[in-house]
């Protein structure tokens, strides 16, 4: 939960925990000048960084590496205290972080080797042409509260073993992951490479002073910052969420298809651009499918046994949007079948009926536990409803194999299942 002291308005980020309120740390905002100077400090050193080559660099990276092992519970305790996420999921992610930093870190040399290619049709046969990889000389991220430390490590250590200097800027209300990050990175006595800036106005300009920027987040900023990425003509590289959807066929295994949506949709209280967000059923199936998705919701406990705390949404301010989304939709005529209340930094597991694909339930992302479900005359129709707007993923319910295979044929989302969601919520459910 982040909040901005009366008496030091747009100077101090005060950090409190999701679950109990409790100040976990202030930081201070950087200000555009702020901003400006952290990068040229990092461009300064960035070439030093560059010349020691791929195998020096690997080097620091293992010894970050192996810093972020011996400090696995601080570091996993900052990271679930700030995001309200489970320890046990907080660990999971964590994982991931690592697996990410020793893929890239024993990759690293054949990645970035140099090659070179016989040139053709030249009039010097012996002409040949070399292919290198040139660095970036520093590299913002922008990260979301979603996924704090894996999604950032996953820009931060390639760019760094390229030979770039980085610069994150957190979500304001997740910083403390990052600057744990960067912390340890400075005590292991690393070349000053990696940097992290925070506030409402760092990240305007961050895009402002980098030579490459990388996003994630909603499609309205990313279009913003491709925007101002362009002004300036430097590389801007996006992962934007959406609608990720589900798509249920006549003649389905009616259990496993609501037990399935169910997890997609709720896992991690629906904090993903991978999770379920809508939810699309043949008209022959639609009131079976519903009253079993009910059941499913309602039985849906944490997905650790052996926690038994309640699940907390990070932000109190995103709880609010999801709640302003079921509620335009109840006013737009769709009916609550479970769920549909939340407060503080809990909203309930919701399924929404008779749901119509103008309300913005089904138009905008929800990044909360709500699975709205449309009723659809047949695949088609499907179809159309779930490329629109876009969705990073889409799963496919059926146990009719030629059919389940057209439909993903037609889907335009990246990552399409049929019959599951594992895909998806890897980094959820990782182990």
């Amino acid at each position: 939960m982040l909040s901005v002291p009366s008496n030091a308005r747009n100077a101090w980020i005060t950090v409190s925990a999701p679950a109990d309120g409790r100040v976990l740390g202030t930081l201070p905002m950087h200000s555009p000048d702020r901003v400006q100077a952290v990068v040229s400090c990092l461009r300064e050193t960035q070439v030093l960084w560059r010349s020691m080559g791929v195998v020096g660099r690997a080097k620091w990276l293992t010894k970050f590496r192996d810093w972020l092992l011996g400090n696995e519970d601080m570091v996993v305790g900052s990271l679930a205290a700030e995001t309200g996420k489970p320890v046990a999921a907080a660990y999971r992610e964590f994982r991931i972080g690592i697996d990410a930093l020793d893929y890239h870190r024993t990759r690293g040399a054949e990645f970035l080797e140099s090659r070179r290619v016989r040139t053709g049709g030249v009039p010097n046969a012996s002409l040949q042409l070399a292919i290198a990889q040139r660095p970036c000389a520093v590299v913002g991220v922008i990260s979301s509260w979603v996924y704090p430390l894996a999604a950032a490590l996953f820009e931060v250590i390639p760019a760094l073993l390229s030979g770039s200097a980085v610069v994150v800027k957190p979500s304001s209300v997740t910083p403390l992951t990052m600057r744990a990050l960067v912390i340890g990175w400075a005590e292991l006595g690393a070349p000053p490479v990696l940097d992290f800036v925070t506030g409402h106005e760092a990240g305007p300009a961050l895009v402002d002073a980098v030579d490459f920027v990388h996003f994630s987040g909603s499609p309205e900023t990313g279009k913003v910052i491709a925007l101002r990425a362009a002004a300036r003509l430097i590389p801007c590289r996006l992962e934007l969420g959406g609608k990720s959807s589900a798509v249920v066929l006549t003649g389905v295994d009616i259990g496993r298809a609501a037990a399935g949506i169910a997890l997609g949709g709720l896992a991690g209280s629906g904090q993903s651009c991978s999770c379920i967000e809508r939810v699309f059923v043949e008209s022959p199936i639609y009131d079976a499918f519903i009253d079993r998705l009910v059941d499913e919701v309602d039985a849906f406990g944490a997905q650790d046994p052996d926690d038994t705390t309640v699940e907390v949404m990070t932000s109190a301010a995103h709880v609010i949007q999801v709640k302003n989304q079921v509620e335009d939709a109840v006013k737009r005529g769709a009916v609550v079948r479970a769920g549909g209340h939340g407060s503080g930094h809990i909203f309930a597991p919701t399924v929404l009926v008779d749901v119509d694909p103008a309300m913005s339930v089904l138009t905008q992302q929800t990044l909360g536990p709500v699975l709205p479900v449309v009723r659809v005359a047949d695949a088609e129709q499907a179809i159309a409803l779930a490329n629109d707007p876009y969705g990073p993923c889409a799963s496919v319910w059926t146990t009719d194999g030629p059919a389940g295979s057209y439909v993903c044929g037609r889907l335009t989302a990246a990552r399409v299942a049929v019959n599951d969601v594992s895909v998806h919520l890897t980094p959820m459910l990782h182990v």
